[in-house]
């Protein structure tokens, strides 16, 4: 069966178990087809992945699919730089901490004017917020007339705020 489109939902993180890893579990659909259960206990060792095979997909496939649709992946750790084939775990991964962060984002929002005061503050991961209760439009005010330069999250398509969040768009 081809692959056209992954993705992961459900997600369950548990911050309280996640030590080496993330511990966490979720579901990911195929083609819009439930097709393979991920958890991971936190503690260093990799996904358990386990495929819904009466939908006609296995795991060797979707991983194959997936190195072949992201590539690879370079990432560092302890001033070293590695390069991974972009699996099902990274992808995973990837979608689990976009979870993670638009949540963060979503409920910082819901109560404050996210922003960050220039180009320089993306850069260096400093956002600052002013909270408000019933003036969004005043703490919007305040905040231009305070940063003229300042790049505001609250009116931005999640995609483009998680972006400049994680100081991917400068």
């Amino acid at each position: 069966m081809k692959i056209s489109k992954i993705e992961v939902k459900n997600i369950t993180h548990y911050a309280r178990g996640s030590e080496g890893t993330p511990c966490y579990n979720a579901t990911v659909y195929i083609n819009g087809k439930r097709a393979v259960e991920v958890s991971n206990d936190g503690r260093g060792g990799m996904d358990r992945q386990s495929a819904w095979h009466e939908n006609g997909f296995n795991l060797r496939e979707i991983d194959a699919w997936c190195v072949k649709e992201f590539g690879q992946k370079t990432w560092e750790h302890g001033g070293k730089s590695y390069t991974t084939d972009f699996d099902l775990e990274n992808y995973c991964h990837e979608q689990l901490f976009d979870h993670l962060d638009i949540k963060l984002l979503k409920k910082t929002m819901k109560k404050s004017v996210m922003f960050f005061k220039d180009k320089s503050h993306i850069e260096e991961g400093k956002y600052s917020e002013v909270k408000f209760q019933n003036d969004y439009g005043g703490a919007v005010a305040y905040v231009k007339d305070n940063f003229p330069s300042c790049i505001i999250l609250n009116d931005m398509p999640m995609e483009k705020a998680l972006q400049i969040y994680r100081g991917k768009d400068v």
